[in-house]
Parts: C-alpha cells; structure tokens; sequence
C-alpha cells in the first residue's frame, strides 16, 4: 500500500432539509446504484460478497425506541491497483431534516498514477433528495437569475450559514455553442458540490453589478466561483473568488474550464465533517440479534425436542463459527485500511505544520521589507521637503501591488524590463485552481522582480551571480530567500528527467529555439504542485537578460511521488 498519498479521493456532504423517512430514500438511490454496477444490492445488516472483489457492509444506529438514527452503507472493491473503498453515512434529527455524506477513499498498491472520479450516486442523491446549503437550493442544472432575482442571489452568496461555493455564470452576448456546452459539462460536474446560478441577460447582469459591486461583477459570458463570507464591501476580496472571462471560456485551446470542477470538488473533499457525521458508531448487532433470536427458540422448547435442538444448536454453531471467521477477516482489513488512513493524515498534520512554520517566516520577512521600505520612502519624503519639493512628495496615482493569480501576473510581464519571460503560459495557469494560487503568484512576482533587479544590478557593473546578488545589501536591490533558489539539479535528475528542463529561448541565444535550464526558485515546498521557476543567466550574453523559460508545477526528479 502507498503511504504517501491522501487515500480520501472524494467527499460530499449534504444536508436534506426535510425527508419523511431518510434512509429508506437513501437506501433506494444507493440500491439503484449498486444495482447498475453489480447486478444486486442486498440491504441487510451485515457483509455481502457482491463478487470475488467486491463487499458491500450495511449498518444501522437505533435510538432507546428503536428508531433507526444512522445507517451506513460501504463498498470495498479489492483491485489489482488499488482498494477503492465507497461510504454513504446518513443520520436524522428531530425536525425531519437528514445529513448525508459519501466518501470514495482510493488505497493504490504501488505508485501507478490513478484518476479517480466522483461516485456517480452524488448525482442521484442531489437530483432526489433536493438537499441545500444554508438558502441556496443544490440542483444539477444552473438556476436562471432575471434582474428580479438578484437581490435573492446577492442574500445567497453573503449568508453566514452557507458552506458551499456558489457558480455564478452569465449568459454570453451572443449565442456560443462550444460556451453552452462547456458550461453543461462543468455545472453537471459541480453539482452536489456547489450551488449553482446562471444570469440570463444583459439585464441580469446589469442588476447584479449595481448589487455587488464592480470588483465582484460577473461580465456576460464569464464564471466567477464565490466561496463563502463574500464581502461586496472590499475590493480585495473579489481576488478570492476565482474568475473566468468569456474569452477563456469560449477558446477551443484553453481548458481553464475544467478547473471549475476541480476546484469545488476539492473544497468539498477537504470541508470538514460535522459532528454528526464524524461521532457516529454503529454497534455490531447481527451477533446481538442472533443471541436474542436463540434465547426466543430456547423458552419455547419441550423436553422432546432437546436432542433435535442439539442438533440444530451444533448446526447453528458452524454458522456462527463461519460468520465470526468472515468477520474477523473483515475487521482486519478494516484495520488494516485505518491504518492507512491514520499515517496518511499523521503526514498530512506534519506537511501542514511544516507549511505554517515557513507561511509565519516569510510573512515576517515580508513585514521587515515592508517596514525598511516605508522608513526609506519617510526618509526620501523628508528630503525632498528640506529641498522646498513639497509637490513631489505625494504620490497621485498609487502604485498596483502583487498580483492575486497568475491570470494577472500574466497581464503585467511588461513590468520587467530584465526579464524576460518564454514560459508556456497555459502551465504557469494551471497554478490559478491551486488552494494557495494567491501565495503563489505573490511569491512568482516577487521572484521576477527579484530577477529583474538583479538584471539592473549587472547593467550597473555588478560582479556576481544571481547567489551574490541575493546575500548582497545593495540600496534598492530586491533579494530572494537563498533556500528556496537551486543554481543545478542533481545529476540523477538531469540524466532521466533532463528532457523535462529544456525551454524555449530566442533564437539569438539558441538555434534551435531550446535550451536546457537547470537553475530555479523554489514558490513552494510542501504538496504535489509545489510550484517552480527555471530561469537561465543570459545577463552577461546577447539579451543582456534573465530568460525565464518554465513557471508552473514541480517537474520530475528523485523525490516525486
């Protein structure tokens, strides 16, 4: 089994508001369910061998009046490349209302790639169990917003009590075959894990940006995903919820959309359980209801027939002796797959501790840069109004900060005059659905800028590399953390994965157009992304420039997963 990954592929959570009898819905969509993919789907208590891989386990949890409280339903499929394992918990309360989560874990036996999708039953339960989020109905299909509608989606989007994201699409200005389609394939895919809204005119539109504003607008044609604890009132936050133009949307070769997917899939995995869900435990009661069942068929028997209920006892016993035997087997490789699951997340614990650790030490290095240059530009200030130049001591047009994605990124490169920037740019996005997409391109801007200014450092007679100029205190120069920048790879690396760090380069510098870069900073050290940038030294060759050839996920080397 590979320890090394995350086992939980997949997680959904929904709450029904009201359902006359919960489980008996959930227990006819999961046998529907179970039933197209294995021809049967026994719901009795117990384990059911379903075929030579497959085990389908039903419990249940009774209150003191013997109303069921909580079932559990779980299928196990033992494959050669790994145990996908299928949970579907559901519990009710008081007030009619139901919780309902279904998990797909995935235990690889060795390290082969694997792509696993979300159970198809999500589908089904969000299309008969009508769940919600706080106010906002979960459907399969985008829900059409007029003009009328918009204050009711701007109450969605800022309730406290939502958990979910929210898609908010608008309609494009002209019909867009490839746009419609797209967006049927994403919102079909969202579903269960994001409410969905789609506005339908220029109207709409309209009406929604007077609501919430022009940073948080949605243009006609584009797809913002709202997470929760909007807040209209702050510029800043519109970064948060990610953006996708109709330009992106409409472009044959840009597969951005798929992302949308993606990325409310992944909050929906990683949203935490609620306490319902998480302190259930089903008691084994196929044992106790055996034991029950015989005290019954004991009291009625007559001093006759107590060699013929010998008889059936010693049958009886083989039973049980054959169930224990099914069980105990059954308990171990649950055992076995907990097991699993508790080192998983021990490392996952560690990683994010780790993450914090360096997030705290390059916040505070952030606030003393801060720091030293607003004593710099106060000392500048006070001169240049010793100097009588009171008038160019206030700056009218304030300065951008760092970009939120590398969407804007992207838009800015033109900022650099040192470097130059030949990376593919569809990799360098690919960055935006990360979680920590907004630490990143931070990061990738400070790192350009730190390049760029040690490109102005070389025009200027500065002797040294990029290392030099990042350990020197030169006034102005902008530096980078000398741990997250590597002047090589390893000559294991570059021997099977040297092909990898070959980019492209002006053809002045290279014929070919390629050229193999080795050097590259570091944007983030913990998780399978961990993204990086390769760079080239040409300042001292034709372009007098830093050539930045790959901005985007962790390449290939000896410790990837």
């Amino acid at each position: 089994m590979n320890l090394s990954s995350n086992p939980l592929a997949h997680r959904t959570i929904l709450t029904v508001p009201h359902s006359e009898n919960p489980f008996r819905d959930v227990r006819r969509i999961s046998s529907r369910w179970l039933t197209r993919k294995f021809g049967s789907a026994p719901l009795t208590s117990g384990h059911h061998h379903l075929d030579q891989m497959s085990v389908l386990t039903n419990h249940a949890a009774y209150l003191a009046d013997g109303a069921e409280h909580a079932i559990r339903l779980q299928l196990r499929e033992d494959k050669p490349e790994a145990t996908w394992r299928t949970t579907i918990t559901a519990v009710a309360f008081e007030d009619s209302s139901a919780l309902l989560s279904v998990s797909l874990e995935v235990f690889s036996n060795d390290d082969t790639p694997l792509t696993p999708v979300r159970p198809g039953l999500v589908r089904d339960l969000v299309q008969d169990l009508k769940p919600i989020d706080g106010p906002a109905p979960l459907t399969l299909d985008a829900q059409s917003v007029s003009a009328e509608g918009v204050d009711a989606l701007i109450d969605v989007l800022c309730d406290p009590a939502r958990h979910m994201p929210v898609i908010v699409a608008a309609r494009p200005l002209r019909p867009d075959p490839l746009w419609s389609e797209r967006m049927a394939k994403a919102m079909r895919d969202c579903a269960g894990a994001a409410a969905l809204y789609l506005l339908v005119d220029t109207e709409a539109v309209d009406a929604f940006r007077a609501a919430i504003g022009e940073y948080h607008r949605v243009a006609p044609g584009a797809v913002r995903t709202f997470l929760t604890e909007v807040d209209p009132a702050w510029p800043k936050d519109a970064s948060r919820h990610r953006f996708l133009t109709v330009a992106r949307m409409s472009d044959s070769q840009d597969h951005a959309w798929r992302g949308l997917a993606r990325t409310v899939q992944r909050l929906s995995t990683e949203a935490s359980l609620p306490d319902a869900l998480r302190t259930l435990a089903f008691p084994d009661d196929a044992s106790r209801r055996h034991r029950q069942e015989r005290q019954v068929a004991l009291a009625t028997v007559r001093p006759s027939d107590e060699l013929a209920v010998m008889r059936k006892d010693v049958e009886d016993l083989k039973d049980l002796l054959a169930q224990a035997d099914e069980e105990l087997k059954e308990a171990a490789r649950t055992a076995e797959l907990s097991t699993l699951t508790v080192a998983s997340l021990e490392e996952q614990l560690h990683a994010a501790m780790e993450r914090a650790d360096g997030d705290m030490e390059e916040a505070l290095r952030a606030l003393d840069d801060v720091e030293r240059a607003r004593a710099e530009a106060d000392i500048l200030r006070r001169r240049l109004r010793d100097a009588g130049r009171y008038d160019d001591t206030v700056v009218v047009e304030q300065p951008r900060g760092v970009p939120d994605s590398f969407e804007e990124l992207w838009e800015r490169l033109d900022d650099f005059e040192g470097a130059l920037v030949t990376a593919d740019r569809s990799k360098a996005l690919e960055l935006d659905e990360g979680e920590r997409a907004r630490v990143w391109a931070a990061k990738a801007w400070n790192a350009l800028r730190a390049l760029d200014s040690y490109t102005q450092a070389a025009r200027e007679g500065f002797n040294g590399g990029f290392y030099q100029h990042c350990t020197s205190d030169r006034p102005g120069a902008v530096n980078w953390p000398l741990k997250q920048f590597a002047p090589a790879e390893s000559d294991t690396t570059m021997n099977r994965w040297g092909a990898e760090r070959i980019f492209a380069v002006p053809e002045d510098v290279d014929p070919s157009g390629r050229k193999e870069m080795q050097a590259h900073l570091k944007l983030g050290s913990k998780g399978s992304t961990s993204p990086r940038i390769y760079f080239l030294d040409d300042t001292q060759g034709i372009t007098g420039r830093v050539i930045v050839g790959y901005i985007g996920p962790h390449l290939t080397n000896t410790k990837t997963n």
